[in-house]
């Protein structure tokens, strides 16, 4: 099975972000949870230890893919339960990630945003990875099994290579 990719790449202020939606049936202080509890990350992406809070580091560690090591985050901002913004540090490269919540009626949207460099030879496998990745924690609120990563990768690389293509033709002009 073939899962279409749903996010875009945007401009920002400074340059392109990933953006991607998720809808969750779950009031947003449970959303926030499975985001920031450790154990309920654990469950879709990662745990992270260390003393959280704006302007502190944590150790980030992945859990979902083997032999990963842990990796510094910076958390730059923390508004429970609306917004999250956060860096991870791997050696020389960063990866910056906004989280914003907002619930209505019961439902809950999240959006996840990543910054991104159009050069990068990588940045198609960011939009993949994150579908990949926000529909475990989807997965993880409705109680059904995660989808294989091969229904997505290599399926959605040339969807997300379109949206960078499209994304560098717009900060040109």
């Amino acid at each position: 099975m073939i899962i279409p990719a749903t996010g875009r790449v945007v401009r920002n202020g400074s340059g392109q972000d990933i953006v991607i939606e998720r809808t969750f049936r779950a009031p947003i202080g449970d959303v926030w949870a499975s985001i920031v509890d450790p154990e309920r990350m654990n469950r879709w992406l990662g745990t992270w230890s260390g003393d959280a809070g704006a302007g502190k580091r944590v150790w980030f560690t992945m859990t979902a893919e083997e032999g990963t090591e842990p990796e510094e985050a910076l958390i730059h901002q923390c508004d429970a339960p609306r917004h999250l913004d956060v860096e991870t540090v791997r050696g020389e490269t960063s990866w910056r990630m906004k989280l914003d919540l907002a619930e209505s009626d019961g439902v809950t949207t999240l959006v996840f945003r990543q910054g991104i460099e159009l050069t990068d030879k990588d940045a198609s496998s960011y939009g993949v990875g994150w579908e990949y990745y926000l529909d475990r924690l989807l997965a993880v609120h409705e109680d059904t099994p995660f989808a294989s990563w091969d229904d997505y990768y290599p399926a959605q690389v040339a969807y997300w290579e379109e949206q960078l293509q499209q994304a560098g033709a717009g900060a040109s002009s």
